[in-house]
């Protein structure tokens, strides 16, 4: 389930850093059936991991943060580094992956 006081924007870093915790992979949307969100919306989805985070639809999002997760791939990765500190973007980075019951190596 949710955490309902993570809708700002300014904790997009806590929701990619609980969702690599649970060893899940953070992924944003922006569109729904090809409509942009509301309110310059993202929908945060934390897929794969234990189930233990839910998704977030952030509101407000800045154009350029927008833009970045329309343009790339790994965005995860480009926001923790633009928000957050060295040390989360490490300790991000040094999660696995589980997957229905399977661990999956890690790549680096």
């Amino acid at each position: 389930m949710a955490d309902p006081g993570l809708d700002s924007w300014k904790n997009v870093t806590k929701f990619i850093l609980a969702c690599r915790r649970d060893e899940g992979i953070p992924m944003f949307k922006t569109r729904f059936a090809g409509q942009r969100f509301i309110g310059n919306g993202v929908l945060a989805i934390c897929w794969g991991g234990h189930d233990k985070v839910g998704s977030v639809l952030f509101t407000n999002v800045p154009k350029e943060d927008l833009e970045l997760i329309e343009e790339s791939i790994g965005d995860w990765r480009k926001l923790l580094r633009k928000y957050g500190t060295p040390e989360e973007l490490e300790e991000a980075e040094s999660y696995g992956i589980y997957l229905k019951g399977y661990k999956l190596p890690k790549f680096r």
